[in-house]
């Protein structure tokens, strides 16, 4: 009884068998991103100084608990002599396998006694103070240790505040013990109770009490009493439950990015059992990063064994492939003392941990194809495996993997972003709202260059904001054009060459065009070009032009003629720096490029600049004519652009022995444009002319003679409204692969000659008046693409026609039969007969295997052919508001590819009852479909359905079971829809929209529709005929992010306790809605309008604001 009573004895016996801090608090987020290192999953660096175990008489640091930030994670309070070597050691080891995943330097155990002393004391009550999760071991000895109850104490305290969590472990002793002080618990307590200061004898049991209120482990209950049950269960609660606090931190400023998580979680998600790596790509600043982190976060929780490598091209730069390697086998195995001497070991090791492993795997930036072979190349990771990764470089993406290319920000967005950063608020004020707008159009929308600028900006002087302005519309942000760099050095020296022409010179350029100004130095454009879209740094548009983004169109020029370079001493210039050298006399070779303005154009002319440009191989010049003598000039000239003032050339001896291109169309509409009777098309000699672009010459009547041009592969003769006949000498040009008429609204009539011309593969005759397609077409035995869309004329298509890829007679209003022959067309892939008045589709149409799209919307058919279900490759079968009607039947067996089925405004009344074998149909749209009865077929069987719209389906009662991965479901104007199928096993559905649907009585597991975004339950009609009483698990949609529940008249109280991302809410004419519940402070748009019983609004939305409001 005197060794419990000894105040000394007992002091030093609960220090020796108090509580041990056992993972750190990760380290504050901006030191990691500041760090150059590899950071594998927010791992730190940074040392802590904790108390020493090392001897009797040693002493713990001052600063072992700084004042400020938690110093651990999880704090173990336990009674060393009934549970250290027991229970509490092996809860202590695994929570430290886990935590040195997250805080490798910030573990330790006490296993020795420590010394006396209150200093001992005061750190420990410290150390729970800045720590995150405490869990009390309550033991049969527990309360018998003073420091176990101050403990305690201090933890009920932090608990109370809010500032950690608890979970409380009764070691074999009994709730009712523990909270009534009964049973062998309580004498342990009343034996040592005399020897308490008054504090611990009386907030002790109380702070034991408080414990019990908590959700409590009770070690003989759980799991049978096996205690290594219960060590996984504590440990799991822990990832689940503080799980953002081991995730990698996400900027402070996310805008805009919540579309693209669904594009790519929808990726994630296809195919849970099945291993998939997933492809994030894009140029650099545009945001991959984040979004990956993000990604990366919310599958996070579903992985024990998870992996986050940051910046990996610079990593190995710096540190080697073997350093990586080390970093991802200690985050998935837990082992951090391993060590690999060289990558191919490395790899070995790899597989060997990752094998048959669920893991997720995030590699960030990686820069080669060798990376992804070190780190999981041959690995048999476990099924429900995922690997992100992010890269500049879509080559390095095998076929296997899914991709996603991540777009710039939007106007709107781009905004948003730059004003957070440069303002701290949502909008700029207004002496800088124009300055603002200029700004961010020159980042192009892209996140980074939006980030820097605004943030360099932020408390500036206006004169700074001009100023940078300036810098900006010339070049880029250095920090900006740094980040860029990096994808521009992955390109070749040839194909750094183009894309600096692109740049400089040919955006907004068919690219077919340009290939003939790089083919002819042997650049190889095809395989260039397709490199720089591997890299994301040129796109395609919808007719084929160039197009690129204006940080990278900014940083090309700035590489091909920098600010602080002689211009003389540059190969490409423009505009005013072009200015700069016209009027020098001596020669210039280095000048290969050149684009002047009219005024330079004159120049150009005047001081006869051509003669001093030996290497001179692309020339724009505008509004000026051409004179003088040009003997021995423009020899290497490949690419002449000339704007304007075609009526006059005087130039003699313009010998352009290797132009291949000549662009003399004309963009003004009051423009002259070329003439057939131009003095240039005899002067001018150019043998080896390829396209001949005389776009816009609307003063043209008949093309000229080009039987000169033999060479001739690209003819555009586009917008030429004054055309009226094709010069029969078309067929001398024998390497016509490509000629365009279309809007020559005069051209009546094509010419036989057309059939010579056996190497044209593209003829396009849209808009034009002709009446009819002469036989001879069939003799052109390339002809790939035969497009006659509003050839309002056009009456009939010949039989002859039998090789075309694409065929398009959409709007051809006259046109009315389809041959038989259309059968013939094998190879065809794209049939575009919408609105024309074709009445029926030819049986011979099961003939095309290879077709992918069929139009017949706004067409006169009213059946299709039941062969139809014969076309095993056809992807899109459009028919919006053409007059079929009645049951549809097709052959089964195909259809198998078919991904959009559009009937929208149709007069269907069923459709196909294998409906069910269209297994890769992905969007369903029934809009209008007055006549549908009123159920449908079976719908789960579409495993890839994302969209189905059901609108003015007035008969419509019920909706089948739907496929787990919808992702819209738009149901409108069905007012004797009663019922939903129930919502719950839909995860991935992000829209739902049931508008005027007056009939619905319920919506079951509405609660369990984690992905919904969108909510929309509107009665602006038929208000009266409201059956909806209220909206069950609303309070539980954490995603929500719109909701309108205009004219539903039932409806009290709105819950949306759980919708903190809420931006727009409508509630217009709900009369009896009394309260509305909303954390969101992300509200954009209120509109309360009509509801007069509403009296409780949010806390943030005061009830004086306007009835209808942007916020």
């Amino acid at each position: 009884m005197e060794d419990h009573c000894s105040t000394r004895q007992l002091k030093r016996a609960e220090l020796t068998e108090a509580s041990t801090p056992t993972i750190s608090k990760r380290p504050r987020p901006d030191v990691l991103e500041e760090s150059p290192l590899l950071l594998r999953s927010l791992d730190s660096s940074k040392k802590i100084d904790v108390p020493s175990a090392s001897g009797a008489n040693s002493k713990p640091s001052a600063s072992s608990t700084p004042e400020n930030g938690n110093n651990y994670y999880v704090f173990l309070s336990f009674r060393g002599r009934d549970t250290r070597n027991g229970f509490v050691d092996h809860l202590y080891h695994r929570l430290n396998d886990v935590g040195l995943l997250f805080h490798p330097n910030f573990v330790f155990r006490d296993d020795r006694d420590l010394p006396s002393g209150e200093k001992i004391g005061e750190n420990l009550i410290s150390a729970i103070k800045h720590s995150k999760v405490s869990i009390p071991i309550i033991s049969e000895n527990y309360a018998a240790s003073k420091w176990c109850l101050r403990e305690l104490i201090q933890i009920m305290e932090c608990v109370d505040r809010g500032e950690q969590k608890v979970l409380p472990v009764l070691y074999k002793v009994k709730p009712y013990e523990v909270r009534h002080l009964g049973g062998s618990f309580a004498e342990a307590f009343k034996s040592c109770k005399d020897c308490f200061d008054e504090e611990v004898k009386l907030q002790g049991p109380v702070a034991l009490r408080k414990a019990l209120d908590h959700k409590v482990f009770e070690s003989e209950k759980f799991a049978n009493g096996r205690e290594g049950e219960l060590v996984k269960e504590l440990v799991r609660v822990i990832m689940d439950e503080q799980q953002q606090d081991f995730l990698p931190p996400l900027p402070r400023n996310l805008v805009g990015i919540d579309d693209r998580v669904v594009e790519v979680m929808k990726l994630v998600d296809t195919d849970p059992s099945e291993t998939q790596i997933i492809g994030i790509c894009g140029i650099g600043g545009i945001g991959k990063t984040t979004l990956a982190k993000n990604i990366y976060n919310k599958l996070a929780k579903k992985f024990e064994r998870r992996s986050f490598l940051m910046d990996i091209r610079e990593t190995i730069n710096c540190n080697g492939m073997e350093h990586v390697q080390n970093l991802l086998i200690s985050d998935i195995t837990g082992n951090h003392g391993s060590s690999v001497r060289d990558s191919t070991r490395g790899i070995a090791n790899i597989r060997s941990s990752c094998d048959k492993k669920k893991v997720l795997i995030l590699l960030d930036d990686v820069g080669h194809r060798d990376h992804l072979d070190k780190l999981i190349g041959g690995c048999n990771f476990g099924s429900g495996s995922r690997i992100i990764m992010t890269c500049r470089d879509k080559a390095l993406l095998k076929s296997e993997y899914k991709c996603y290319e991540l777009e710039e920000m939007n106007d709107k967005d781009s905004m948003l972003l730059f004003c957070l950063y440069a303002f701290g608020a949502k909008q700029p004020p207004i002496e800088l709202t124009t300055l603002s707008g200029d700004i961010v159009a020159t980042t192009g929308g892209l996140p980074l260059a939006l980030e820097i600028i605004g943030s360099f900006l932020k408390r500036k002087d206006k004169s700074i904001w001009i100023e940078t302005l300036e810098k900006l519309r010339k070049v880029p942000h250095k920090d900006v054009q740094e980040k860029l760099k990096i994808s521009y050095n992955s390109l070749i020296y040839e194909e750094q060459q183009m894309f600096q022409d692109i740049a400089c010179f040919f955006i907004g350029i068919d690219k077919r065009m340009v290939t003939y100004l790089w083919k002819d130095p042997q650049l190889y454009p095809n395989s260039g070009l397709a490199r720089m879209i591997e890299l994301s740094l040129i796109k395609y548009g919808d007719n084929n032009e160039l197009r690129m983004h204006d940080q990278l169109r900014d940083l090309g020029r700035a590489l091909a003629c920098p600010v602080d370079k002689n211009p003389r001493d540059c190969s490409r210039l423009w505009d005013e720096r072009a200015m700069k050298i016209l009027g020098r006399k001596e020669e210039n070779e280095n000048i290969e490029a050149l684009r002047l303005d009219e005024r330079g154009s004159i120049e150009f002319m005047e001081q006869e600049s051509f003669k001093k440009m030996p290497n001179l191989k692309f020339l724009h010049v505008k509004d000026v004519d051409f004179y003088g003598d040009f003997e021995g000039s423009l020899a290497q000239l490949r690419w002449l652009k000339w704007e304007g003032h075609y009526h006059i050339f005087k130039a003699t001896n313009v010998h352009l022995e290797k132009l291949v291109m000549l662009d003399l169309s004309c963009d003004d509409i009051n423009g002259n444009g070329i003439r057939e009777y131009w003095r240039g098309w005899s002067s001018i000699k150019m043998e080896r002319l390829e396209v001949l672009n005389l776009s816009g010459s609307f003063l043209l009547q008949s093309t000229p003679n080009l039987s000169v041009f033999k060479n001739l592969e690209m003819l555009i003769l586009e917008q030429c409204s004054g055309l009226k006949v094709i010069d029969p000498s078309i067929g001398d040009v024998k390497r016509l692969v490509s000629l365009n008429l279309s809007l020559c609204g005069s051209l009546k009539k094509l010419p036989e000659q057309l059939g010579k011309l056996e190497n044209l593969e593209e003829l396009v005759i849209d808009e034009t008046g002709i009446k009819e397609i002469p036989p001879c077409i069939g003799s052109l035995k390339k002809l790939k693409t035969f497009s006659a869309r509003s050839c309002w004329q056009l009456i009939e298509v010949p039989n002859s026609i039998i090789r075309l890829l694409s065929l398009s007679l959409a709007e051809c209003c006259k046109l009315q039969p389809i041959p038989s022959s259309i059968g013939m067309l094998g190879e065809l892939v794209e049939l575009d007969l919408s609105t024309t008045r074709i009445q029926k589709l030819p049986e011979s149409i099961r003939e095309l295997n290879k077709l992918k799209i069929l139009n017949i919307s706004k067409s006169w058919i009213k059946r299709l052919p039941s062969s139809i279900g014969k076309l095993q490759s056809l992807q899109e079968l459009l028919a919006y508001g053409c007059k079929l009607e009645g049951q549809i039947h097709v052959d089964k067996g195909g259809l198998s590819s078919l991904k959009t089925l559009a009937l929208r405004c149709t007069n269907i009344s069923g459709l196909p009852e294998n409906l069910d074998q269209l297994s890769s149909l992905e969007h369903l749209d029934l809009l209008n479909c007055d006549e549908l009865h009123n159920e449908l077929p079976s719908l789960s069987h579409l495993k890839h359905l994302q969209k189905l719209k059901l609108l003015f389906c007035k008969s419509l009662q019920s909706i089948p079971e739907l496929p787990s991965c919808i992702q819209t479901l738009h149901v409108q104007s069905c007012p004797k829809l009663e019922r939903l199928p129930i919502l719950t096993d839909l995860g991935f559905l992000s829209t739902l929209m049931l508008m005027e649907c007056s009939g619905l009585k319920k919506l079951d597991g509405l609660e369990d529709l984690k992905s919904l975004r969108e909510l929309h339950l509107s009665l602006y009609f038929d208000k009266e005929a409201d059956k909806l009483l209220a909206i069950e698990g609303l309070e539980k949609l954490g995603s929500l992010e719109v909701l309108d529940i205009s004219g539903r008249k039932h409806i009290q109280v709105l819950d949306l306790s759980k919708s903190e991302h809420l931006k727009r809410l409508i509630v217009q004419n709900c009369k009896s809605l009394v309260e509305i519940r909303c954390p969101s402070k992300f509200l954009e748009y209120f509109d309360r309008d009509g509801c007069e019983s509403l009296k409780k609004f949010p806390d943030f939305l005061p009830p004086d604001r306007p009835r209808k409001k942007w916020l």
